[in-house]
């Protein structure tokens, strides 16, 4: 390479390197096909940080077992007790809607799109968060001992709605898995040359033995570990573009660059212009500029991902469970601050390492845009080899960590919905278990397998994103109005599901074969095809459910869905105070007011309120990207912060129980054990004296004094 271009060349000297020293001819691809890191150093990510995450989260879940008291029944491994508290509820959030796509297509939709992609990318994909913040809280209200939401189905609508809607489930799973493995396998590929097929299996390998060992609450604690990580790379990035990197360093350098990528004519004469999108202006974007809302593809692409993102939430079991397994006075908040938190990750990592590909000029293919390659692009010309390893780890956090809650979602949806269900109805706690573990071995085998069809098919991470909306979109409406609308019948809910999925793939490949006079992936991938595949399947979906139910209402009261049973009895720290329906109403309409409030705040008045400003100026881009920066400084202070507050307790419980000695502590438990015994055969009246009670339940003098928590 050259120090610079010829001097017939354009003369901008951020984008030298990028020239061979023979002609004015830029370099074909970024990655060219050689890996920036040795294979040695991909494989120590992959091992060395599944093995970590594997005993570490293992050793914290037998902590929480010795010294909190946990015990680990098939509850416990499926719900978690059912009281995670408001700041690990929205950890978790933020750790399972991380995907490989969060961090890779929505810096692609920024190089394609310009500022327009990572806003459309972040608020359409939060606004279905905030508002599931009200099917969870319902979940409460009206299913409060179930374990999956095929078990509401069952219970409401019958067996053929409960087959057909696990279906879609298992269907939603498949996809959400698909688009983690491939996206990280293709960068794992692309950085460190591991072999493709190799990460698929290995990605997986250290979620399996956590996952087998502490089930949902050891997935929760490496949630929150997975989430810290996280967020202090994005902060890292966010920084380095626009405060501290020699190469751009300023929100006034990038929206300069940005300018001059857009021009007209920009590197267009040359022989390798099919680099990609940031040769010349933008098709599409008001002036063919990146620095701008007015995006006729930016917003078809907000609309695709606003669709398809409500199906990946609302049919995604993981979701459910996550709310199933969160306290009731945590729910509601959980979810709105998730939302909100997790705005930050695509928002502000797409606004910065997006934007920072186009403002470098860098030579990025279209095929290597839609492997999710541009952070990795953008992180090694701002830091070099040190850049991708923290981008490959920031994404290895972010697959595994939600690898580990698909795991459960299938698990959960095998043990209760197919096992207990008709297989084994009568099946006892150590039964259960011992399937949910099962079904976490083989279906974490079974991922890697279905991501080594996908890469052999060569299925791109953009194209499953994409299409995810129009495979399970149409189960979206019939599974809300499941718990928000009595009226919602059985026969509705079959056929608006399977009439919608029908008629939008339908739709998606014969706009497909009309406007490109073929069926392929290239063409199916395109945004008129799934704007319309998707459109077809969520609004069908909801159409025919709606219409069945207003003709033949079913007038449902709930009782069957509140009499679904647990097998092993939990002891929940969640208050019968915190449970009463008042309570209950009361957050449902919090969570009402605040989830459709700050949808329209995202969706609807902030992309309104950015359309007079037409091409932004150099003062409304700064404004832009100290909200990304701020945004993600904030978002990632709070999610660090607040688990480790709640669980301040717990943690000094631990610290004590591992500094005492252990004998002592074993005595304890002895005695504690028989006292329970004795009082649980004793009287109420004598219970009361032995616990220093009165009969309202007050506290009172004693000559005892004794108070025996359970374990």
């Amino acid at each position: 390479m050259a120090s610079s271009p010829p001097t017939n060349c354009p003369p901008f000297e951020f984008s030298a390197k990028y020239y061979d020293a023979d002609g004015c001819v830029r370099q074909s691809s970024f990655f060219g096909g050689q890996p920036v890191l040795s294979q040695a150093v991909g494989y120590s990510v992959i091992l060395g940080f599944g093995a970590f995450f594997a005993v570490f989260t293992s050793f914290l879940v037998w902590l929480e077992k010795r010294y909190v008291g946990s015990h680990h029944t098939s509850e416990w491994f499926n719900t978690a007790g059912r009281n995670v508290k408001t700041g690990l509820i929205a950890s978790v959030i933020v750790s399972q809607w991380t995907w490989a796509a969060t961090i890779l297509q929505s810096s692609n939709v920024a190089w394609e799109y310009g500022i327009s992609g990572p806003f459309w990318y972040a608020s359409g994909a939060t606004i279905q968060v905030l508002l599931f913040g009200v099917i969870a809280i319902e979940i409460k209200r009206k299913a409060p001992r179930a374990h999956t939401v095929c078990e509401i189905v069952k219970a409401r609508w019958g067996t053929a709605a409960h087959v057909v809607f696990l279906t879609f489930c298992f269907m939603t799973n498949i996809v959400v898995t698909a688009m983690l493995l491939l996206g990280g396998s293709a960068v794992v590929n692309a950085l460190s040359g591991v072999n493709i097929y190799a990460a698929s299996f290995l990605i997986p390998l250290g979620v399996i033995v956590y996952t087998l060992a502490g089930g949902l609450k050891a997935t929760f604690l490496a949630s929150y570990i997975h989430s810290v990580i996280v967020h202090v790379v994005l902060v890292i990035f966010v920084y380095l573009v626009y405060v501290a990197s020699s190469e751009l360093g300023s929100p006034g350098v990038v929206y300069v660059r940005l300018l001059e990528v857009a021009s007209k004519g920009r590197n267009c004469q040359e022989p390798t212009s099919h680099v990609g999108q940031s040769c010349g202006p933008v098709s599409g974007n008001y002036r063919g500029s990146h620095l701008t809302m007015l995006s006729s593809g930016g917003l078809v692409f907000g609309i695709i991902n606003i669709v398809g993102n409500f199906g990946t939430v609302f049919v995604d079991n993981g979701y459910w469970v996550s709310a199933i397994a969160a306290r009731p006075s945590s729910t509601h908040k959980g979810y709105l601050l998730g939302g909100l938190v997790w705005f930050a990750v695509p928002f502000s990592l797409a606004t910065s390492l997006g934007l920072g590909a186009l403002a470098l000029d860098l030579p990025i293919t279209a095929s290597e845009a839609s492997r999710g390659l541009v952070p990795p692009a953008t992180a090694i010309a701002l830091m070099g080899k040190w850049g991708s390893v923290l981008l490959l780890t920031m994404l290895f956090m972010a697959v595994t960590s939600a690898g580990s809650s698909e795991l459960i979602a299938v698990s959960s949806l095998c043990t209760y919905d197919i096992y207990r269900t008709y297989i084994n109805p009568g099946a006892t706690g150590k039964q259960i278990l011992r399937v949910s573990r099962s079904v976490v071995l083989g279906f974490g085998c079974l991922m890697g397998i279905l991501a080594v069809m996908l890469n052999k098919a060569g299925v791109s991470l953009g194209w499953m994103y994409l299409a995810m909306g129009v495979f399970v979109g149409s189960a979206v409406l019939p599974i809300a109005f499941m718990l928000l609308w009595r009226k919602a019948n059985a026969k509705g809910a079959i056929l608006g599901t399977v009439s919608g999925c029908a008629l939008g793939i339908t739709a998606w490949l014969t706009v497909a074969k009309v406007e490109y006079g073929r069926v392929n992936l290239d063409t199916t991938g395109r945004n008129a095809p799934m704007l319309a595949g998707n459109l077809v399947s969520i609004l069908v979906g909801g159409a025919v459910h709606g219409a069945c139910s207003f003709v033949w209402p079913q007038d449902y009261d709930w009782e069957s869905t509140k009499q679904i049973t647990v097998v092993d009895k939990e002891k929940s720290e969640a208050s019968d105070e915190e449970l009463k329906e008042e309570k209950l109403v009361l957050a449902k309409r919090w969570i009402v007011k605040w989830g459709i409030g700050f949808t329209l705040v995202i969706a609807v008045i902030w992309p309104i309120l950015t359309l007079p400003a037409g091409q932004f100026s150099k003062g409304y881009f700064t404004f832009w990207a100290a909200i990304a920066i701020g945004w993600g400084t904030v978002a990632s202070g709070v999610i660090i912060a607040l688990p480790m507050m709640e669980s301040w307790a717990t943690i000094k419980m631990v610290v004590l129980g591992m500094v005492t000695n252990d004998r002592l502590m074993a005595k304890m438990e002895e005695i504690d054990a028989k006292l329970q015994t004795i009082i649980s055969a004793t009287p109420d009246v004598e219970r009361m004296r032995l616990l220093g009670t009165d009969k309202a339940g007050n506290k009172q003098a004693s000559e005892i004094q004794l108070e025996v928590v359970p374990q």
